[in-house]
């Protein structure tokens, strides 16, 4: 009788080793697994982001740019505009894209407010010259896509810099001949 129970407790000590072994493995299967795939994430969703932002830089420079075509409305704009081209509907795609990957709602509202400041640049270009659009509507594009960036960078949990652009050559450089004559 007594073999009969060491034998017992020995298969079921086997078996009970076993399972526990299977739980840990597909724990720790399941957790690299989850690691990966936010990796495979964070990088899919950075990369949209950089792409939408550059095709935003791209339809700027397109409404900027002395050859433009003023149009009287399309489905961006009902008011005169200057058309983006392939850029804008990139803008567009992305901007889609972006509603349905970010992960925050504050990422889905910047570049919704990034898209709508180079719309906004577009209707006034079609009022001004190459080169004579009126800074502030300039500026509110760099600021939008300055917000953008910055709460992107949050969502996507890389850390804080400073995303001001000069504008300007930095001034703290002296000419060598003036430090010499002082």
């Amino acid at each position: 009788m007594t073999q009969v129970v060491l034998a017992f407790l020995s298969v079921t000590g086997a078996l009970v080793g076993v399972m526990l072994g299977s739980l840990l493995n597909a724990r720790v299967q399941r957790a690299s697994w989850q690691h990966q795939e936010n990796t495979t994430s964070i990088r899919e969703r950075r990369a949209t982001y950089a792409a939408f932002v550059a095709a935003c830089r791209e339809w700027r420079a397109t409404v900027l740019g002395p050859d433009v075509q003023i149009i009287p409305a399309s489905s961006v704009s009902r008011q005169p505009h200057a058309d983006g081209g392939p850029a804008r509907t990139q803008v567009v795609r992305y901007r889609a894209e972006i509603g349905l990957i970010a992960h925050t709602t504050a990422t889905v509202q910047a570049a919704a407010a990034l898209m709508l400041a180079v719309g906004r640049l577009s209707e006034a270009r079609a009022g001004h010259e190459a080169g004579q659009v009126p800074e502030p509507f300039v500026q509110a594009c760099r600021d939008a896509e300055r917000e953008f960036n910055r709460v992107a960078r949050a969502e996507l949990r890389s850390p804080e810099i400073d995303l001001k652009t000069p504008t300007t050559l930095p001034t703290t450089a002296a000419p060598r001949e003036t430090q010499e004559t002082r």
